[in-house]
């Protein structure tokens, strides 16, 4: 099976609704692999990885071949996943941290609601992104998660491996792509070779031999004679966890890996399988495919699309790319292993027949089809992932389910398998979960469910060469996958539609077809919904109410002077009518115009009795909600 983010929970089916005592209820193991792509599935089309232990895990309880992510990048895909709300709904899509967030800061986590219900949780590797776990909750916890060791030319600035790989040192010094940050990112190959940087007095660059980690030396002389990788500790932590500890409570493991998260580095015997002169390039990497596509979603500025260019366009490109791509198999290999250490260890522990297993991924990842390499897209390969369950009482084993599914449903899934009590935000949050609980499809695949017809996944919005701190997107792009088909609808009204049965690679966008519009109509009704749901609420004029927290969209036209009570939050000439999204949460207000972060300030205003009013502007097509 191929590489996945896995979720191990112990537990025993209970039939009551009165909550179970400790030994009646379930452990939990949940395991996330970041990065990575559906390749466990070994769908047609893509390179196979052999992944016998997530192909065990698959024999012995279901996947859900039809999975997929809410946002395909890492910070929102998590926060949305471990607060059980959609992007959409606390309008998180990009790296602000959750924390800071008007909703979702009064959130109850997962891993809180787990811990205030009587169970122990430990976690260890990425499962929050960022160290955003919340404090307090932990029976204990193990290392971060952690992408190194890193090269390193003995500077301080460079100490976090901001420098390539030294197979790659040729191809960064062409300048492939001067505007590309994080090279490291964007760098692979073997930990065989040696990261070797000479001395540079005028460039005061010390210079450095070997490789280093967390800010020491990380030893490299063979596969069998070297330190261990991050997730390899990170797996014999959990490992310890299940196999020592003798638990007298039901229990909850977070195990998370960074792999297959770039830089895509692993030992030398990951790559020795995976010969470059036996590497077949799928005809569907190679073919140009952007022509009929949205041009919000196929934006050559993109980094997926960038990094894309940076190898095909290089004079080396054949062999740069087979490189990439032998690396990213290489490290889904790795990480088989790593998830084959856990597995083994809870087979071999008392609590082996009291565990569910769940396999995931935080999101999908792009190698070459549709022009791109790396994540952020709303096509299969940017949204799909790998998700398995294994484990609980009565479920069958070795079968498949293709009904849609996504992230949003683990929340409810714990809630549902461990008897936790539903509605954790209530008395914190106005906003319920927005996801449904997957036992049903667990105990019989083929059933029917409380959950959508389609799964949603939101994309950002915007310029991604703004900075990161900006917080927010101004009018995020959405994609529904349904069985067969994939309906896509961008913030500026293009569209896309796919239809798998004939078209498994995203080739031919039927949008504009009319004998399809009804497809596109149902599909697109089914968006409106889940994107907009109850939350906001359209007005004919600026309204002269007090609100302390809100978000406005809308179009603008004239000089628009924006003020929340006495304080000015923006003051602007739009030419046109132009999209405009107000956000004000806390003590921080930011306009957005035309995708552009306009204002991000800390206003002064007494937020709660202010009024949001404006000047010499004219307003349309108002929507608002408040935070």
């Amino acid at each position: 099976m191929k590489l996945c983010t896995v979720i191990v929970i112990a537990c025993t089916l209970l039939l009551s609704s009165v909550p179970a005592s400790a030994a009646e209820r379930p452990n939990v193991l949940f395991i996330i692999v970041d990065d990575l792509n559906d390749m466990p599935l070994h769908p047609q089309g893509k390179p196979l990885v052999p992944t016998p232990n997530f192909d065990r895990l698959a024999r012995q309880g279901v996947s859900f071949t039809n999975a997929h992510c809410n946002d395909p990048i890492c910070a929102p895909s998590r926060s949305s996943m471990l607060t059980g709300l959609y992007p959409q709904t606390s309008s998180l899509y990009w790296f602000e941290d959750y924390r800071q967030n008007a909703i979702l800061k009064r959130s109850k986590t997962l891993t809180e609601h787990l811990a205030t219900n009587n169970y122990n949780v430990y976690s260890v590797g990425k499962i929050y992104h960022g160290n955003q776990d919340p404090k307090g909750f932990y029976a204990a916890r193990g290392p971060g998660g952690n992408n190194g060791p890193w090269p390193w030319d003995g500077t301080q600035a460079n100490r976090r491996g901001l420098i390539p790989h030294p197979q790659q040192l040729y191809f960064y010094a062409d300048d492939a792509d001067p505007d590309m940050d994080y090279q490291w990112e964007h760098t692979f190959g073997p930990l065989t070779i040696i990261p070797e940087y000479a001395a540079d007095a005028k460039n005061k660059i010390p210079g450095y031999t070997g490789w280093r980690l967390s800010g020491k030396p990380w030893r490299y002389v063979s596969d069998e004679d070297r330190d261990s990788m991050p997730d390899e500790t990170n797996a014999a932590w959990a490992a310890d966890i299940l196999t020592q500890q003798n638990h007298e409570k039901p229990f909850v493991l977070f195990t998370g890996f960074s792999r297959t998260h770039t830089p895509l580095y692993a030992p030398q015997k990951y790559f020795d399988r995976f010969p470059l002169d036996e590497i077949k390039v799928p005809q569907a990497y190679l073919r140009g495919d952007l022509k009929d596509c949205a041009p919000s979603l196929a934006n050559p500025n993109l980094y997926a699309f960038r990094r894309y260019q940076m190898l095909f366009n290089h004079r080396d490109k054949p062999l740069l790319y087979k490189q990439w791509l032998q690396a990213y198999m290489a490290c889904v290999a790795f990480i088989d292993d790593q998830v084959g250490t856990v597995l083994d260890a809870l087979e071999a522990s008392p609590y082996a027949d009291n565990t569910i297993v769940i396999l995931t991924s935080d999101h999908g990842f792009h190698v070459g089809g549709k022009e791109a390499l790396y994540k952020q897209t709303l096509w299969d390969s940017g949204t799909r992932i790998p998700f398995i369950v294994a484990g609980l009482d009565g479920m069958p084993g070795g079968v498949t389910c293709n009904k849609p599914i996504s992230l949003i449903d683990v929340y409810p899934t714990f809630i549902d398998l461990c008897d936790l009590p539903e509605n954790p935000h209530q008395g914190r949050s106005d906003y319920p979960l927005d996801g449904h609980s997957l036992r049903p499809l667990i105990l019989n695949p083929t059933a029917t469910w409380s959950g959508p017809d389609v799964a949603i996944t939101a994309l950002p919005g915007k310029d991604h060469s703004q900075h990161r701190e900006h917080i927010g997107t101004l009018y995020p792009h959405f994609s529904v996958r349904s069985r067969d088909w994939r309906y896509s609808l961008t913030s500026d009204g293009q569209e896309e539609l796919y239809y798998y049965v004939d078209d498994p690679y995203e080739f031919n966008n039927l949008a504009k077809q009319r004998q399809h519009a009804a497809v596109k109509a149902n599909l697109r009704e089914q968006l409106i919904q889940l994107r907009d749901g109850d939350q906001w609420f359209e007005i004919s004029s600026l309204p002269s109410i007090k609100l302390s927290a809100f978000e406005l969209l809308g179009e603008v036209k004239g000089g628009l002077t924006l003020k929340l009570g006495d304080a000015m939050v923006a003051d602007v000439q739009a030419n046109g009518w132009t999209p405009i999204r107000v956000r004000v949460a806390g003590n921080r207000s930011q306009v957005w115009l035309n995708n552009r972060v306009y204002s991000d300030v800390i206003l002064e205003a007494n937020f709660p009795s202010g009024k949001l009013s404006t000047e010499t502007s004219t307003l349309r097509k108002i929507h608002i909600r408040k935070l």
